[in-house]
């Protein structure tokens, strides 16, 4: 009986401190508390539209609308630095006595920068053909003991044909970061199959032991947005998301870290925004010689 009665009397007490409590509130001119408030349609409209930190840029960055391109050309600013043959040392009689030094191509005409990797670092859309449609994957292939394509780009989807169309025995040797080692030897004219499962965020390196002069490099993305310069130094990436900031990553094997070009580059980096059907043309991109001293 005692303890009902105490029960009975705490609930009173707290009936009496909240309902003291409330007159307060409303006496300092605050509303009530309200178990059930009406939502604030300024913040749920704001949320809806992805209103606050992260949310809101990738909400911004996937209302563009539309495609565009993007072309360009690295250019060198000076003199080429001087790169002799590489000898072979006799090490195999059906190999040329030299192959050249492929680390820094340069056009004597138009003075084009050559196996420039240019890519998206991310996007928000990836444009899908009408007829579902995609480029043919490229091949990695070697002859006369030199690997044919120096720096390679492909989609982490299409598997990439590797080739010996030289008429000696090669062993084509990678291992990309997250993706599974490749160490096959291939007799002349003979090919192997290699998958991707993962993108990359630097190009891995080629290398046949056989012939330790032989280097390339091999480069996965998920999307299609990248693009290696040509002899002339020029590049394009169609189809590229319009409407967003899109940051772009510049590669050259003897800038690892990241050519500058002013006013475009800087430290392997630079962003645009496009607009929808526009073909941008950068124009020449001046990279001082001293990059690749």
């Amino acid at each position: 009986m005692t303890s009902t009665r105490m029960n009975t009397s705490q609930r009173a007490a707290r009936a009496i401190a909240v309902a003291g409590l409330s007159l307060a509130l409303v006496g300092c001119g605050r509303k009530f508390y309200d178990p059930h408030p009406t939502p604030d349609a300024e913040v749920v409209a704001m949320l809806r539209a992805g209103g606050g930190g992260a949310a809101t840029a990738d909400a911004a960055a996937s209302t563009g609308t539309g495609w565009a391109t993007l072309k360009g050309q690295f250019v060198l600013d000076g003199d080429a630095p001087s790169l002799p043959a590489i000898s072979t040392a006799g090490k195999d009689p059906l190999c040329p006595a030299t192959v050249p030094d492929q680390s820094l191509i340069v056009d004597s005409g138009t003075k084009g920068i050559a196996n420039v990797l240019v890519f998206a670092r991310k996007v928000s859309r990836v444009f899908k053909p009408e007829d579902g449609s995609q480029p043919a994957p490229p091949a990695f292939d070697q002859d006369k003991c030199l690997f044919l394509t120096h720096v390679l780009a492909t989609r982490v989807a299409d598997p990439l044909s590797i080739k010996n169309s030289d008429a000696v025995l090669h062993n084509t040797n990678v291992s990309p970061t997250g993706n599974p080692a490749f160490n096959q030897s291939l007799p002349p004219k003979t090919d192997a199959t290699y998958k991707f499962n993962k993108q990359l965020s630097l190009p891995a390196e080629v290398v046949c032991n056989i012939h330790p002069w032989m280097k390339g490099y091999i480069f996965s993305r998920d999307d299609p947005y990248f693009a290696v310069t040509g002899k002339d130094g020029t590049f394009e990436i169609k189809n590229l998301p319009a409407g967003e900031e899109i940051e772009f990553q510049v590669w050259q094997e003897k800038a690892p870290t990241g050519l500058t070009a002013a006013p475009l580059v800087s430290r392997g980096r630079f962003k645009l925004t496009l607009e929808a059907d526009q073909t941008k043309d950068v124009g020449p991109i001046s990279v001082p010689a001293a990059t690749f001293n």
